[in-house]
């Protein structure tokens, strides 16, 4: 859960897979990343697949799992089962397709904020689709003791209606679908996909209108296993405030 250092609240980061559907196993490299799925404090699971069940560091302790998207390198049935009893979070348009003993189902709607395991979670629809053609995808705003968190994978660039639900609301980190790397102009997944010089582009204006906090960091995860140079290199090759996730990487904000 939160912790409070020296009076300061701390929101902590478990990054249990950062790759995108392009992976199923290790690369030419020996490099290897898990379907992308994030913890918050260890109890709110972002996104779920058998790939990283094992990574949880206290599967018991998960009590909400939040769905961006109904695809099968983010939603796996099977391994939310394993997890229950907790409570789900999908978008309304296909929250009902999913059921389990000990699953309890929280349908949800766009710009209306719920309230879980101390957090208070507002959902956006982000530049998305999937074979369902009535789902909106989503995107999440996390909020507790005053920190704030922006979740935006998967999509590309933030929608208008994003822009308007995070408000003036300075953020304290932003993790960022960065599924196109340096070097790969021209792939066509940017029109539901960022590219990290998308994500530059996005931001340089945060950060003029106040919308993320100076030095606040920017997670890149979601990393396609063809259209990144190997981890070291990627490294490198970013800048502040990128941080390059990893596999089990841990970090607070």
């Amino acid at each position: 859960m939160t912790k409070v250092n020296e009076g300061k609240t701390i929101m902590k980061l478990t990054f249990l897979g950062t790759g995108a559907a392009d992976w199923n196993g290790p690369d030419a490299r020996g490099e290897y990343r898990r379907f992308t799925s994030t913890l918050l404090d260890g109890a709110l699971l972002i996104d779920v697949t058998r790939t990283v069940l094992d990574e949880i560091p206290d599967p018991a302790a998960v009590t909400d799992v939040f769905f961006t998207h109904s695809h099968r390198d983010h939603f796996d049935i099977e391994a939310l089962r394993a997890l229950a009893p907790c409570r789900v979070f999908a978008h309304e348009s296909w929250a009902d397709t999913i059921s389990g003993a000990g699953l309890t189902v929280m349908p949800l709607t766009v710009g209306r904020p719920v309230e879980t395991t101390g957090f208070t979670v507002t959902p956006m629809p982000s530049n998305h689709s999937t074979e369902r053609p009535q789902e909106t995808t989503l995107h999440y705003l996390f909020e507790k003791d005053g920190k704030h968190l922006l979740y935006a994978t998967d999509g590309a660039w933030l929608r208008n209606e994003e822009h308007r639900i995070i408000g003036q609301t300075p953020l304290d980190g932003i993790v960022f679908d960065a599924t196109i790397g340096d070097g790969f102009d021209g792939d066509w997944r940017i029109f539901e996909h960022n590219s990290i010089d998308m994500i530059r582009l996005m931001l340089r204006t945060l950060l003029k209108t106040g919308r993320l906090r100076d030095g606040a960091p920017v997670f890149l995860t979601h990393l396609a296993r063809t259209l990144h140079a190997p981890h070291p290199q990627l490294e490198r090759q970013t800048e502040p405030p990128f941080v390059v996730c990893f596999d089990g990487m841990e970090r607070v904000i």
